[in-house]
């Protein structure tokens, strides 16, 4: 179909005004003429009418090839290019183009005038300006899921209410979802990025010969970033009136050293302590951070520093949950030991109950912290299931063995639950090693003293460790006197010995307290202290008062935010949430069952985002050598914009400047021509 003329720099053509200059030369003519003396020139009269009138012809083309000359030269540098008319055209001869308009924090960071993002929209418009009505559009961002054509308006529209998202897409997510929608048809893929490095997985592109990809590299002016890695705690559970502490890793990307940073924690809207620390370029440091719990119930964190213009990274959000009283139960099947009640009579902590083993049908174990099996000789399947289930969801079990007749029983459930069991029995052994390291003796012993008396055992089973198993006592010959091990979700603690003091003095011994404390408070260790956006990391939720009739609802810290989770049982018979998307911004989330308090779920974006690697252009060049591939600097805005038409343009085979040059070219040999033929 006939296309229209258009010029992409049409203030070129006021230049069309020099034209006027050949023009007054060639009707004012500063010729000088040589008087010349003829006897008679009667026989030159006819001669003079021809050459007058060749003179006068060879003056006008003369005139004509310079105008021409002129006129394609000034045409030329307005940029002249054809677009198709403004008429409907079919489906099949419809343009098709596909972009992709990075929208990842990452985006966020400054150019000379805007963030990246902002000036990124300035060049998606003019590529939208530059084709005719009638072009296919798809916008790709890095949240939207569902991916409609739209009309040339619909996507400015779509453009103009762009913001930055905590998710990103990789080239190869990028490449593989403009293959779905070019639908066998020739397409132009557009990408404006400032291609971070973690996103550019070349190696997973598979090339497809129907998209022509087009790269403009959005250059953000500045390349620094300090940012919060991560944050771990020193504890593995939390207890009230304990103090805590933990490591904030800290990470520098800029190449200077940076000095005196503030890193601030706030536990529950309050300041627990500022520090100021030192971090090196390009690397790491790690800050520890003390607090005293002094309260039951949930504590909120926020660990915070100041840096700009990347403000995403500056805050990382973690919660957990300390009981205002810790449930035991020991089941016994014949004695009574009550050393483990007497422990914890005196502590308003903790909440002690004993059960017969002919007690516990319909027994909700999943209500007790600490489940111990104190020489029961006989194990019902029923019984055996529960107590594999409660472990499966985060449970503790102390199991202590009895006479030699309550082995196998004991045995037969071991195995059931994957754990060590027990064989032959000994006599007489004394505990040498305590393991200082393990997470039940972690931060106990301030110093272990070489000659410290540990606790005898006169009788005593040789434990079979399996592959990951923790050896928590032993002796001088090795042999594991207490062992644990990592069930579902829970953990399984195996006696070697049984603690009644006719056996042996463990009860009367400073260590039997912080052994049967620790087993009791090292509950829910599976739960989130915090959570990654957009990872595939499951959100579990804490199983407090979980029911048929149970109600659970999410709301965020200043209730702008409210929505019903999509709650299902893993394998382990932990609660998760299922509809994670609805969790968009990082912050703390409480989480409500029935109008109570049961959960808060502590959200962080991720940090990928976070790392100032780019890829540049060379490198992309390498792996697509047939594609355009230009860098947006923001400090030539103007120039960028009229590139970017440019490419359009030429990508679109309507781009007619090389004709006019030529024309130019031709008319200037011509008039060279002209001007040396002789007169007739």
């Amino acid at each position: 179909m006939p296309g229209i003329i258009h010029f992409l720099h049409p203030e070129f053509l006021y230049g069309l005004a020099v034209l006027a200059i050949p023009v007054i030369l060639h009707f004012f003519s500063f010729k000088k003429y040589k008087k010349v003396y003829f006897s008679n020139f009667n026989f030159l009269q006819s001669l003079q009418q021809q050459k007058r009138n060749s003179s006068r012809l060879k003056n006008l083309l003369l005139l004509l090839m310079r105008l021409l000359a002129l006129g394609a030269i000034v045409t030329a540098f307005a940029c002249p290019y054809i677009a198709p008319r403004q008429a409907p055209v079919s489906t099949h001869e419809k343009n098709q183009v596909v972009i992709y308009a990075d929208n990842s924090f990452s985006m966020s960071n400054t150019g000379t005038h805007s963030s990246l993002l902002e000036e990124a929209k300035k060049h998606l418009f003019d590529i939208l300006n530059t084709y005719p009505a009638g072009t296919t559009f798809f916008l790709l961002t890095n949240d939207n899921q569902n991916l409609p054509a739209l009309s040339k308006e619909e996507t400015i529209h779509a453009i103009s209410g762009l913001k930055v998202t905590p998710y990103t897409r990789t080239l190869s997510e990028v490449f593989r979802t403009a293959r779905e929608l070019s639908r066998e048809k020739k397409t132009t893929l557009f990408l404006l990025s400032d291609f971070q490095s973690g996103n550019c997985d070349f190696q997973q592109i598979v090339a497809d010969t129907l998209t022509d990809p087009v790269f403009l590299i959005l250059q953000p002016e500045n390349t620094n970033n300090l940012y919060i890695k991560d944050v771990q705690f020193q504890q593995v559970f939390h207890q009230k009136n304990q103090n805590d502490k933990i490591s904030v890793t800290l990470v520098n990307s800029s190449d200077k050293d940076v000095h005196n940073v503030p890193v601030s924690l706030t536990i529950n809207g309050k300041k627990k302590g500022v520090t100021k620390t030192r971090i090196p370029a390009q690397g790491e440091q790690v800050v520890d951070l003390n607090y005293l719990n002094t309260e039951n119930g949930f504590y909120k964190g926020i660990v915070e520093i100041a840096d700009i213009p990347v403000v995403f990274d500056n805050k990382f959000f973690f919660s957990y949950n300390i009981e205002d009283k810790i449930n035991i139960l020991c089941i016994e099947q014949k004695e009574h030991l009550p050393y483990f009640e007497k422990l914890f009579a005196d502590s308003t902590s903790f909440r002690f109950k004993t059960l017969n083993i002919n007690q516990t049908a319909n027994l909700r174990l999943n209500e007790y912290n600490l489940v111990i099996l104190d020489r029961i000789e006989q194990y019902s399947s029923g019984f055996g299931s529960a107590i594999e289930n409660y472990l499966k969801e985060g449970g503790n079990v102390f199991i202590l063995p009895g006479e030699r007749l309550s082995v196998d029983p004991l045995n037969n459930l071991l195995a059931k639950l994957h754990a060590p069991q027990l064989s032959q029995s000994d006599s007489a052994t004394t505990i040498a090693r305590i393991e200082e390291q393990s997470s039940l003796f972690k931060d106990v012993f301030e110093k272990q003293e070489a000659n410290t008396a540990l606790p005898y055992v006169k009788n005593f089973y040789h434990i079979q460790a399996l592959p990951g198993t923790e050896k928590l006592l032993t002796d001088k010959k090795g042999n594991v006197l207490l062992a644990a091990q990592r069930t579902g979700q829970g953990n399984l603690y195996l006696s070697a010995f049984s603690y009644g003091p006719e056996n042996s003095d463990m009860v009367y011994h400073p260590i039997f307290v912080p052994v049967m404390v620790n087993m009791s408070c090292n509950m829910n260790s599976n739960l989130n202290t915090s959570w990654f956006l957009n990872s595939h990391e499951p959100v579990y939720i804490a199983r407090q008062g979980h029911g048929p009739d149970s109600r659970f609802v999410v709301q965020n810290e200043d209730n702008t935010l409210e929505f019903i989770p999509e709650i299902r049982k893993d394998f382990s018979g932990n609660l998760v949430m299922v509809n994670t998307a609805d969790l968009k911004e990082a912050g703390l989330y409480n989480v409500f069952n029935n109008g109570t308090l049961v959960d808060v779920i502590a959200c962080n974006y991720d940090r990928k985002e976070s790392e100032m690697r780019f890829c540049n252009e060379q490198e992309i060049q390498k792996h697509f050598p047939q594609a355009r591939v230009e860098s947006i600097r923001s400090t030539q805005f103007d120039h960028n914009s009229d590139l970017v038409k440019d490419i359009v343009l030429q990508d679109n085979n309507r781009y007619i400047s090389v004709w006019f040059i030529l024309l130019a070219i031709f008319a200037v040999l011509l008039e060279q021509w002209i001007w040396k033929r002789k007169l007739m």
